[in-house]
């Protein structure tokens, strides 16, 4: 009784881990463009510092992110 609990508790729990779903980015990439259902911790620029926002925020889809140009 005690075995089939402990591998009814580990097949379940293998289960839940094996839900993620991984997109890789192309980091070479200068822009990407937000999809549906974006939300995620920012830094925004207080004082003349970047910090990292306590909450998570929504993006809106649609909306364009990219990294700054490089002086290649």
């Amino acid at each position: 009784m005690l075995k089939t609990l402990i591998a009814t508790i580990l097949l379940i729990s293998l289960v839940g881990c094996g839900s993620t779903r991984v997109v890789f980015v192309d980091t070479q990439s200068n822009m990407v463009r937000i999809g549906p259902g974006v939300s995620g911790r920012v830094y925004v620029m207080k004082n003349g510092e970047w910090v990292l926002s306590k909450n998570k925020v929504e993006l809106p889809e649609g909306w364009y992110a990219g990294g700054l140009p490089t002086d290649d």
